[in-house]
């Protein structure tokens, strides 16, 4: 009995030693993951002040640097597409443009250019989901409403075209 009772003592010291190394540790990784998203805010912020100069590759450095913090971060996406579109790539663009609204972010501009890319390489009905999308967040945004009607149109003579 006495073993019984010495063992269920030692058990319960290890259980609660195991409960006050628990607590001490996300205390620890918190403050950890504070720093690493207020440096990506930093970067995000440094970004901004780039692209407003021009420096679009500069700031694509400092979004993949703030991305490699914090990946769930939907804005430093937003930007990261913008640049991305600025430099030319407009795959990487849609990519970053269809994370952004993935993490639930939208900004009427950023709808624009992504129905913009798509109309380019011929995706009206995407492009047309996506302003849809927009709408549900921007109804009165001139741009989208116009762009809608512009799509629809584009896709209403892409279909005459297809039928010759």
């Amino acid at each position: 009995m006495k073993l019984l009772k010495n063992s269920l003592i030692i058990l319960l010291l290890i259980c609660l030693g195991g409960a006050i190394g628990y607590s001490a540790l996300p205390d620890g990784t918190q403050q950890r993951l504070d720093r690493r998203m207020a440096r990506s805010i930093e970067l995000n912020e440094e970004a901004s002040v780039l692209m407003a100069e021009g420096d679009f590759g500069g700031a694509r450095e400092r979004l993949q640097q703030s991305l490699a913090l914090d990946r769930l971060n939907a804005w430093t996406y937003g930007y990261l597409g913008y640049a991305e579109l600025n430099l030319g790539n407009h795959q990487r663009a849609f990519e970053c443009f269809a994370s952004t609204m993935n993490l639930g972010a939208t900004a009427a501009d950023m709808i624009e250019d992504l129905a913009e890319l798509l109309l380019q390489s011929g995706h009206h009905a995407e492009a047309e989901k996506y302003l849809q999308y927009g709408l549900k967040d921007f109804p009165e945004d001139e741009a989208l409403n116009a762009l809608l009607e512009q799509t629809k149109e584009m896709a209403a003579a892409a279909g005459r075209e297809g039928v010759r």
